[in-house]
Parts: C-alpha cells; sequence; structure tokens
C-alpha cells in the first residue's frame, strides 16, 4: 500500500472566494495581489468560504484536490500573503486513515491502529517522512523523498496548494475500503526540534479507496465541507494530540 505514490496533475479552475455579508476584508490592488483588512482578522476563519476555494479531481486511483482561492473578481490570491493575514505561517494538509481492514506498519515497524496519521510521523515502513503532522513534509529529513516536500513546486505554487494521493492495497476485497478523512489546515506554528505544531482545521473531505476488480484500485470521493459533529470521538483525540487547535466538545456539539 502507497500513500504517497504522488504524481502531480496541473489542470486549469476557476472558483470564486466569497466573504459573508457581515465583513468585506478583500479588496483587490493588482491582478497578482491581493490585501487583506487588517482590522478584520479576528473574523475572517468564521467568514472565509474555503470550500469554494476547493476542487477536487478523481483519475482512477489517484485524487487531486487543488486549494486556489480567488477574490469576487475572479482574481488569484497569493497564498502567503493570505496564509499572513489570517495569522498562518502556511497552508499544508493533514490526513487521516479512518478505517483500514488490513492495516499497515510505520516505521519503527508497529502496526498502526485507526485513526492514523497519513503518513504517520516518521512515515511508513517503505516510505520515510518526517516527524511533524502535516501531509507535505516541512523538514527535509533522512531519506524523505523531495517529491513529499511541502515546498516542492508540484504541491505548492503561488497561488495553489494541491494535495495529491495514489493509493493502492492488493488485499481490499469486494466491498472493503480504505476511508480517508483529509484536511486543509492554517498551520500556526511548528518545532521541528521537539518536534510539535499546531493547526486549525479550515476545511474537510472524506475519500476512499476500494478494488474494483483484483489489482485495480478505485478512490473516490465520500463527502466534502465535512464538519466537526461527523468526526468521532477517537479522531478528534487524536488530531488534538497531533495540535489541532479544536473548540470543546460543547462548542463541538453546537456546530
Amino acid at each position: 500500500m502507497n500513500f504517497k505514490n504522488r504524481i502531480f496533475s496541473t489542470f486549469v479552475i476557476s472558483v470564486l472566494f466569497c466573504l459573508s455579508t457581515k465583513t468585506t476584508l478583500v479588496k483587490s490592488e493588482t491582478n497578482d495581489n491581493l490585501k487583506i483588512n487588517q482590522a478584520k482578522l479576528s473574523e475572517v476563519n468564521q467568514n472565509f468560504a474555503f470550500a469554494q476555494a476547493i476542487t477536487h479531481r478523481v483519475l482512477g486511483s489517484r485524487i487531486v484536490t487543488q486549494f486556489a482561492p480567488k477574490n469576487s473578481q475572479g482574481e488569484n490570491i497569493d497564498l502567503n500573503q493570505l496564509a499572513s493575514s489570517l495569522g498562518y505561517d502556511h497552508f499544508n494538509w493533514v490526513s487521516y486513515v479512518e478505517k483500514d481492514p488490513y492495516g499497515i506498519t510505520n516505521q519503527a515497524g508497529q502496526q498502526l491502529s485507526t485513526p492514523y496519521n497519513d503518513p504517520p510521523r516518521g512515515g511508513y515502513h517503505y516510505d520515510p517522512a518526517d516527524d511533524l503532522p502535516f501531509y507535505w513534509d516541512l523538514v527535509d529529513c533522512d531519506r524523505c523523498k523531495q517529491r513529499h516536500h511541502f515546498q516542492n513546486p508540484n504541491n505548492l505554487g503561488q497561488f495553489e496548494l494541491v494535495f495529491v494521493d495514489a493509493p493502492a492495497d492488493y488485499r481490499l476485497q469486494p466491498g472493503e475500503s480504505i476511508e480517508f478523512i483529509t484536511n486543509l489546515v492554517g498551520v500556526k506554528n511548528y518545532d521541528v526540534q521537539q518536534p510539535e505544531a499546531t493547526w486549525d482545521v479550515l476545511h474537510t473531505f472524506r475519500w476512499k479507496l476500494t478494488n474494483i476488480r483484483p489489482n485495480h484500485s478505485q478512490v473516490s470521493l465520500i463527502s466534502t465541507n465535512v464538519d466537526l459533529t461527523q468526526f468521532s470521538p477517537l479522531l478528534l483525540s487524536t488530531m488534538k494530540d497531533d495540535g489541532a487547535l479544536l473548540p470543546s466538545s460543547a462548542q463541538i456539539s453546537q456546530f
């Protein structure tokens, strides 16, 4: 099973960026630059329509998701400027495996139990990763693949952040699946020495892997724009351990 067999696919999307009617947060200065109204930053996380800046493509065994926000005039938004204006160091992805009928081992040879971070800290036994919880590596760690690094141009551009995965597991039988939940996140800070990080969940989608016939993998979307009420308590606890800044259980139940 290879959760990181990533092949970048270039495509063009036309999604509109919008904010709620409560505040107007964005103004365009040039086609390539956009400034955020600093006085309204405390309201941005609630009003920014991240879902409208995300598109998905399913290409057989590969899923390609792109975060590429635009303003109301259809102009690209610089991701570094947007992240900084929202109080983040950068945007990234955090992905989890929620269901796995056969399991897999991490870099240390330990069998992982669901829900587990994809990739786990340190990576899989066949595919190393850094020790932070993000899908794209932030550290050029020993034996880590450059194509998995956050700043690889296939993963991050000035105006887009891409999630790509092409998992496979020959053991899956008809009716069985491996199910994933993947989050676009705003990374507030991280420490590669500890290692630890803090991050906000900005948008979530669910997807799964099946074998439509022996050794023939297929991925499909289950749902998009998933909210926290649909997360299991165990997944929420795992995310919190990984540095997610989550509301209290009482607040989650009110969503």
